[in-house]
């Protein structure tokens, strides 16, 4: 993937950070669709829980799910879909530096929030026998780079 990623960014420069992302969005997706069983599918799109009023999360860069159930709608690899099939939901960075890492962390878990019953006190604090984790929904950040530096003076 490191050979790869900078490659659309490298032809048009940094005018359009919106592409470069869906780029590397579309370079995780092709990696993690080769090891997914037949069963499971990847998008990108939005996730509706008509059992909350028809909410709408945020749009989600990789969203996993069950193809065996049907989904609200699908063209290409985006979707609308309910919480219902929903395996896994992963942000993708380009570069997370440390000292941005607690907001990533912050709003990815209210864009995921819908789709659990309850709220975490502290993004991420889940322990083994949480009820998140016998969701069997996966949360994840990716970032293609990490700057581990403190924050600039």
């Amino acid at each position: 993937m490191n050979i790869i990623k900078d490659r659309v960014q490298d032809l048009i420069g940094t005018r359009h950070w919106g592409e470069v992302g869906r780029f590397k969005e579309a370079i995780l997706k092709n990696v993690i669709k080769r090891f997914l069983p037949s069963h499971f599918s990847i998008g990108t799109g939005f996730i509706v829980d008509s059992e909350n009023g028809d909410e709408v999360s945020r749009q989600l860069d990789i969203i996993i799910y069950d193809n065996t159930c049907p989904v609200l709608f699908s063209e290409g690899d985006f979707i609308i879909t309910t919480k219902r099939n929903v395996r896994a939901i992963i942000e993708v960075k380009s570069c997370i530096r440390v000292y941005d890492l607690e907001d990533v962390i912050h709003r990815f878990d209210e864009s995921v929030a819908m789709l659990r019953p309850f709220a975490l006190p502290r993004p991420f604090s889940v322990a083994r026998n949480s009820r998140l984790a016998q969701s069997g929904i996966f949360f994840g950040v990716f970032a293609f780079e990490f700057d581990g530096t403190s924050i600039p003076q």
